[in-house]
């Protein structure tokens, strides 16, 4: 008898954990898709080093949107990257999208700089000014004269 509700008991705690497990890809999944409140966007750069599927989009420090996608254009051998950002920001059409590091030994992000444009990109519209991510090793090296 104390083996069957041993039994019962562990069996209870792992449905618990699978349950739980479910459930958090589910919510993580949800948060890398686009809302119908997003609008989607393209850029190109030459290096998109640190960025992937879910990786952050930031304007002035707030992040507003998310990377969707990331794909090598093999005419150009550049990288694709779609993002979503919600559409009820404005961006101007001559705003510069540049990949940055949180830190020196922190994750990158997608950064966006609003230019001074009265006109503003439209869903699916295509960033002019881009800038990829730096590499930190060359930099370093560059620097020391190696």
């Amino acid at each position: 008898m104390k083996g069957q509700i041993l039994e019962s008991i562990i069996g209870a705690f792992v449905l618990v954990v699978a349950v739980w497990f479910v459930f958090s890809v589910v919510i993580k999944t949800e948060n890398i898709l686009p809302r119908q409140n997003d609008s989607t966007y393209h850029a190109s750069f030459f290096d998109v080093s640190g960025i992937r599927i879910g990786t952050e989009v930031k304007l002035a420090g707030v992040i507003v949107g998310k990377v969707v996608g990331v794909s090598l254009d093999t005419q150009t051998y550049s990288a694709k990257v779609s993002l979503v950002i919600d559409s009820e920001i404005k961006i101007p059409d001559d705003s510069e999208i540049i990949i940055a590091s949180e830190s020196l030994l922190g994750g990158n992000f997608v950064s966006i700089t609003p230019g001074g444009s009265d006109v503003f990109l439209e869903p699916n519209d295509k960033f002019t000014f881009t800038q990829g991510s730096i590499n930190l090793n060359n930099l370093l090296q560059k620097f020391t004269g190696n």
